[in-house]
């Protein structure tokens, strides 16, 4: 059986922990890696016997594989996907996949034009027990819910900038938003408000403090998500998503279980570790079968999500008034 041809636009982190799900499947090759720190980049691709790049236009120019990961911070998307959906590329793309819609758009009209498989890593759609969760929730009358992910700051720079990572609740707490929206439905309006002061000790930081962000969604229920960054390192912070139907209350403690609490029973359902993985292996079976419809998060889907994120920004510049999507 003939392998499945990987490059890698990116060498950092996020790339290393995509790198290690492809390493354990037998029918993957990594055949290129490209980054602007090129010894990054051959730090991976060495032991791989992988091409190196020191620009993904280069990469791309060269070709010679069958899909590619790109995992980028958010300010450095441009034109990776755009390229691959022109050349006809499969593409898995880490979130939040852009920082404008404006770009979303025309590598979407690319997509379209080619039919190229896509994901975006929304990996908890993917955890063992959302398939339940989701089919629990069909049906049931549902009037509010919140989310959060309330901890300490991450210690990579950009992530510090908003004009290079969106701020917490585009980066980070944009996975809470897509498990809303996948598992309650799509939203019809944002509102946010959010507060800043609490970070004066970091040097080079401009992003919000802490926001929240209210969400009206097209089936009439309501909600709100909260993001928070200015914790101390620690066990203080809470992430994962409440919501109420009339008969029970459900609560997801992020990546590692749901509760249903119902009338005179409390059932937990600890969730497996796996989810990372199977992201990234349905992105590589449904290259293999030619079959986009296997991804549970294509591009998209995730420019859906990515909406909602850049409308609270958007509410947040005009003083928390609503936003329409």
């Amino acid at each position: 059986m003939s392998k499945t041809s990987v490059a890698l636009i990116g060498a950092g982190g996020i790339a290393r922990y995509h790198l290690r799900h492809l390493e354990q499947m037998d029918d993957v090759n990594v055949v290129a890696v490209a980054d602007v720190d090129v010894e990054k980049a051959k730090q991976i691709a060495e032991p791989l016997g992988a091409q190196v790049y020191s620009n993904h236009h280069d990469l791309f120019e060269a070709g010679g594989f069958d899909a590619v990961f790109v995992c980028v911070p958010p300010f450095a998307h441009t034109d990776q996907e755009l390229i691959a959906a022109e050349q006809g590329i499969p593409f898995f793309t880490e979130k939040p996949h852009a920082l404008s819609l404006d770009l979303t758009r025309k590598v979407q009209a690319a997509v379209d034009r080619t039919g190229v498989v896509t994901a975006v890593g929304f990996q908890d759609r993917y955890q063992d027990t959302f398939d339940e969760l989701h089919s629990y929730l069909d049906n049931k009358d549902i009037g509010l819910f919140h989310g959060s992910w309330i901890g300490s700051m991450p210690g990579v720079p950009w992530w510090r900038r908003k004009e290079q990572s969106g701020g917490q609740h585009v980066e980070q707490t944009i996975h809470i938003f897509d498990s809303v929206r996948y598992l309650l439905g799509d939203v019809e309006s944002v509102s946010a408000t959010a507060a800043v002061g609490l970070m004066q000790h970091v040097e080079n930081y401009n992003i919000e403090d802490a926001s929240a962000v209210t969400l009206k969604l097209k089936s009439g229920a309501v909600g709100t998500v909260f993001s928070a960054c200015y914790l101390a390192p620690g066990p203080a912070g809470k992430s994962g998503l409440e919501i109420y139907t009339r008969e029970a209350r459900v609560e997801y403690r992020l990546r590692k279980s749901v509760t249903y609490f119902e009338k005179g029973e409390t059932r937990e359902r600890q969730l497996g570790n796996q989810h990372g993985f199977d992201c990234d292996r349905t992105f590589i079976e449904a290259v293999q079968a030619g079959d986009p419809s296997r991804v549970r998060s294509p591009y998209a889907d995730a420019s859906k999500t990515l909406a909602i994120v850049l409308a609270a920004d958007e509410s947040l510049k005009n003083g928390g008034k609503p936003v329409s999507l």
